[in-house]
């Protein structure tokens, strides 16, 4: 898949946004009442995507999430695959869609697959264990080195990380919690 037809401008959290994507999120609690209650109304979302190759192949996790869904808010589990393949339809640009990602490694696979995006929210890592190299960016953000390794590699991609729970946070910089790129 060429990285040059995989490119979208993901402006929700500067403006209002247009139809298509209109916020990625990485997660690890998915979709809770953050999404459903403040990102959602928020971005005026009608679906959003939990893009994740584990949660796709955990039965119950799937049918719990998708059991979600109702009539304003279509909710979906895909692989990473079948999301980039899917965003690419036509039809999904008649919908105002939130993909969420459940750790920042699957949302740098979709990047290294093509998927191209301008920004990127972080809501809930939990890599708390100090002992493997987890540090406090936040009450809900516990990064590891990995993740680390991944957030300086999209700051220098030009991706504008944004850091906070719900819109009405104040984001965290990321130079001054001390990822630079």
């Amino acid at each position: 898949m060429a990285r040059k037809a995989l490119c979208w401008r993901v402006r929700c959290l500067r403006e209002r946004c247009e139809m298509g994507i209109v916020l990625i999120r990485v997660d690890d609690r998915l979709v809770h009442g953050q999404i459903v209650e403040a990102w959602a109304p928020f971005c005026k979302a009608t679906r959003v995507i939990v893009a994740s190759d584990t949660v796709k192949n955990n039965l119950i996790q799937k049918t719990a999430i998708e059991s979600c869904s109702s009539k304003a808010l279509a909710i979906k589990v895909e692989s990473i695959e079948e999301t980039l393949r899917d965003l690419i339809l036509e039809d999904m640009n008649k919908e105002r869609i939130i993909i969420i990602f459940s750790t920042l490694k699957e949302l740098l696979q979709a990047y290294n697959k093509g998927f191209v995006f301008s920004n990127v929210n972080i809501g809930n890592i939990h890599h708390r264990d100090a002992n493997q190299g987890g540090r406090e960016i936040t009450p809900s953000v516990y990064i590891d080195k990995e993740d680390e390794g991944i957030l300086q590699y999209l700051l220098k991609q030009g991706v504008r990380l944004d850091i906070r729970s719900v819109p009405s946070d104040k984001p965290v910089d990321m130079l001054k919690a001390g990822v630079e790129n």
